[in-house]
């Protein structure tokens, strides 16, 4: 069954919310591409599940899939999969992907015999 689909989550188009992130199955993947918000999910469903599967509580922490995502938490994903990033660590981390990116271009200039520019 779903958690909700283009009806239910038709609401969160309208609010600035970046994405929906569900530890189950969602539907209306057509409809829900449309909203300006991303979505992630265990797969689409068909069967509606709003007589079994209703929000409860907001801006609390939850449980997905095994990990904790606490209120201000940010969630990075993309096809391969997602991690969660504490929000007080978000520097942090984006300074440590930023090195990682850099030393991956060098190594790719490398690989590729290329000369690194000045700046670069």
């Amino acid at each position: 069954m779903s958690h909700g689909g283009g009806t239910k989550l038709a609401r969160a188009d309208s609010t600035g919310l970046a994405g929906i992130l569900a530890d189950g199955r969602l539907r209306d993947f057509g409809q829900l591409r449309g909203y300006s918000f991303a979505t992630w999910c265990r797969g689409e469903a068909v069967r509606w599940g709003g007589d079994t599967v209703m929000p409860c509580a907001c801006a609390v922490a939850v449980e997905i899939s095994g990990v904790c995502v606490s209120p201000g938490d940010y969630i990075y994903m993309d096809s391969a999969g997602g991690v969660v990033i504490p929000s007080a660590s978000l520097r942090r981390v984006l300074a440590i992907a930023e090195d990682i990116s850099a030393e991956e271009a060098e190594a790719a200039r490398g690989i590729r015999g290329e000369q690194a520019q000045p700046g670069e």
